[in-house]
């Protein structure tokens, strides 16, 4: 299985105000995600909203990463296992809006079966107000 996103994905907030998306997905069968980096976007009449960050980098304001949040990211038996990244609205970013979906890239360093590749993948999310959200959706 490639890895993909969750297909729906949490804002991260600071009190009130949006700081990024809490990009996550399942790890594929077999996969070390070593590294990655993630993109969001979202074109919402005149407003674009954006963020990108790297896996382990902490956006602040979000909640805290734990040790299983951060890379490399290994498959395991635990379907509830899967890899996150925080990402950070870029500058003059819009808010996201929960009532529209929003576009989603990764690029990530994996290795399988001893053989390292770089693999990047793509898909349209839904988004949702903050919560918990570390093994959901």
């Amino acid at each position: 299985m490639v890895s993909k996103f969750s297909e729906v994905l949490p804002l991260l907030v600071d009190g009130s105000d949006q700081v990024g998306v809490c990009a996550m997905g399942p790890i594929g069968d077999g996969d070390t995600l070593i590294w990655m980096r993630v993109w969001v976007w979202q074109q919402d009449g005149e407003d674009v909203a954006a963020s990108a960050g790297n896996a382990g980098d902490h956006v602040p304001g979000a909640h805290a990463l734990s040790a299983d949040q951060m890379p490399p990211f290994v498959h395991s038996q635990d379907p509830q296992k899967k890899w996150m990244v925080q990402t950070k609205l870029e500058p003059q970013s819009a808010d996201f809006n929960i009532e529209k979906p929003a576009l989603v890239q990764a690029m990530a360093l994996v290795e399988n079966g001893g053989d390292r590749s770089i693999v990047q993948w793509g898909q349209a999310v839904a988004l949702r107000a903050p919560g918990q959200h570390h093994h959901d959706a």
